[in-house]
């Protein structure tokens, strides 16, 4: 059995649909399961988790498939017919790139709106709504990350460079994938600073291709405080080195992002600082989180409204020492 799941998302999200795809796998135990999106996310997945493939949404022949009664290439239809089931959250059921999904595949067509207006349970439970349809009870755990010997031997390698072997290592990530989810800079500075000068701790600063503003603000706050050794900045590292690295962390702290929720995958002791988005969605899921938030009236929002809010008062009632009580219950 060949199963293709359409999944065109950044990082975070697609760790939010594995447990779906755990539960095809434990379903269809023989079953290949190729998964169809953004590579620079879903290049590594395969020996590192169910997914056995992937391949890119971009491909240019895909794009029939957004016209209406669409009769695609040879070469589309072909790779369409050569799977048994087909899971698209690409669009919503109603959309003519679904509609036309299900005209021309030859398997079944099973499609589920990533972005509903309304959520009410953990999106990694909504994800799974259409294996219902299967008869497939809903995976109830995490997602499972397994790294490969090279990449922990690549990440000895790396930490044994940089000095760290007995070393109390903690990662921070002050960047999201929209600035308007990220905790204040100068905050992020102040705890690296408390970590270091309380716990003797080595911080290691991760940073992806958003997040130069962020991490910039905040080394820039942690210049005239923050003794020597200075953090250690991962930026923008390939994702099994950086899974690698981050499973040998003893905490990691961050925003609602998709390096939370892969450091929570990992099992890393994880605290996810909230402000506009609802936890009870999008927390990460793994065995060691802990989520900081202050409760205020106008959290959680939409997208619009958070891009426009001049306030912050979500984040910014967030205290230093709030994450400071919870980090210190990991370390």
């Amino acid at each position: 059995m060949r199963i293709l799941v359409i999944r065109p998302a950044a990082l975070g999200d697609v760790l939010l649909t594995l447990p779906a795809l755990q539960a095809l796998s434990a379903a269809y135990p023989s079953a290949t399961i190729e998964v169809m999106g953004n590579l620079p996310v879903l290049h590594w997945l395969p020996g590192r988790s169910v997914v056995h493939a992937v391949s890119s949404f971009d491909r240019a022949d895909l794009a029939w498939l957004f016209q209406p009664e669409a009769e695609p290439a040879a070469a589309l239809q072909a790779c369409l017919d050569s799977f048994d089931l087909i899971l698209s959250y690409a669009t919503a059921p109603e959309h003519v790139f679904a509609r036309n999904l299900s005209r021309l595949a030859r398997g079944r067509v099973l499609s589920l709106d990533a972005r509903p207006q309304q959520v009410s349970t953990h999106m990694s439970r909504y994800l799974q709504q259409p294996l219902a349809e299967l008869g497939i009870a809903p995976d109830t755990g995490y997602p499972a990350l397994h790294l490969t010997p090279a990449d922990q031997e690549e990440a000895v390698r790396w930490w044994t460079e940089h000095g760290l072997p007995g070393a109390t290592v903690i990662a921070i990530h002050p960047g999201s994938g929209s600035p308007a989810k990220n905790w204040p800079a100068a905050r992020f500075a102040a705890l690296a600073g408390h970590l270091q000068h309380e716990q003797g701790a080595r911080i290691l600063l991760v940073s992806g291709p958003a997040d130069e503003a962020a991490v910039d603000a905040m080394r820039q706050c942690l210049a005239p405080s923050v003794p020597q050794p200075d953090p250690i900045l991962l930026h923008d590292l390939p994702l099994p080195l950086l899974a690698a690295i981050l499973s040998r962390c003893g905490l990691y702290v961050g925003n609602d992002s998709g390096v939370s929720h892969l450091a929570a995958a990992l099992g890393v002791p994880t605290v996810a600082i909230f402000g506009p988005t609802d936890p009870a969605i999008w927390a990460p899921r793994g065995p060691a989180v802990r989520i900081v938030r202050t409760p205020v009236p106008c959290a959680p929002c939409s997208p619009s409204q958070r891009q426009s809010c001049p306030d912050r008062l979500c984040l910014d009632s967030v205290f230093l020492q709030q994450v400071l009580d919870v980090a210190h219950g990991y370390t």
